[in-house]
């Protein structure tokens, strides 16, 4: 039998006192509402709002050639084109032309390197810039969205990764001009 005195309170149906009973009740709300949650989670935002891309009128070589033109135009280096997907052609693999490029800057990769505190960063150096050729025939300048991947960065690496990325858009915006 339950002491219903005790502590002045009321039993409830099951002979629990309402505190006790509000935690039960609290309890399976929130398990009831993380289940859900687990169930029907929102999907994450579209990966591709992670890269930045543009159509060239030119084919791959072409885009390829004013590309590194421009990169030595506005004193930045390539430090190196990786043909990927000859690379891959060479191990059996059949794809579309791919290439990687390496474009660096000195000024900005130093500003980041140069110091203990930024240099976790260099595994991100150099800049990487993709043309690629789709199955289509289109040929495409891919790179990452450095504005939006900024936002996770502290704010003395960000403003480098500002600066550097203005640069290379600059560059971007140049060589697609010439292939008009």
């Amino acid at each position: 039998m339950i002491d219903r005195q005790a502590n002045h309170q009321p039993a409830n149906l099951w002979g629990l006192r309402k505190p006790a009973s509000l935690l039960i009740i609290l309890a399976a709300l929130l398990t009831l509402a993380l289940g859900y949650a687990n169930n029907h989670a929102v999907a994450a935002p579209d990966g591709r709002a992670m890269f930045l891309e543009n159509e060239s009128p030119a084919n791959l070589v072409r885009t390829a050639e004013v590309f590194q033109e421009e990169v030595r135009a506005a004193g930045w280096s390539m430090l190196h084109v990786h043909n990927i997907s000859g690379i891959l052609s060479a191990r059996g693999f059949t794809l579309h032309p791919a290439l990687i490029f390496e474009p660096c800057s000195g000024r900005f990769t130093a500003q980041l390197i140069g110091r203990d505190e930024t240099r976790y960063v260099t595994s991100m150096i150099p800049c990487r810039v993709a043309i690629y050729q789709t199955s289509d025939g289109r040929v495409i300048i891919s790179r990452m969205n450095i504005v939006m991947f900024a936002t996770m960065m502290e704010p003395a690496v960000a403003e480098v990764m500002l600066s550097a990325n203005e640069e290379m858009e600059a560059i971007i915006a140049k060589t697609l001009a010439r292939l008009k």
